[in-house]
């Protein structure tokens, strides 16, 4: 139903839905865990930059200098380090 849905939308207009991962948008991951850690109805606004917690900021800071997000992965091969 819901593609059905965003496929009515998006009729007669030129859009382009692609995937991103994690990586390209850090903050709102970041964002969206902090709604999901609070099992309260309570809700927490963020008004300014100020009142963003600090990972947020920092997050955001690394975006708009335009330092890239790199996922590292550990090795899965136990033999690669018994290799070197």
């Amino acid at each position: 139903m819901e593609v059905r849905r965003i496929q009515i939308l998006k009729e007669g207009l030129e859009v382009a839905i692609v995937h991103t991962l994690r990586e390209g948008n850090k903050l709102a991951d970041f964002m969206s865990n902090i709604v999901f850690s609070f099992t309260s109805t309570n809700f927490t606004y963020y008004n300014n930059f100020q009142e963003l917690p600090t990972e947020a900021k920092t997050i955001l800071n690394m975006d708009k200098s335009q330092i890239p997000n790199l996922r590292i992965r550990r090795i899965q091969n136990e033999n690669y380090a018994q290799d070197r």
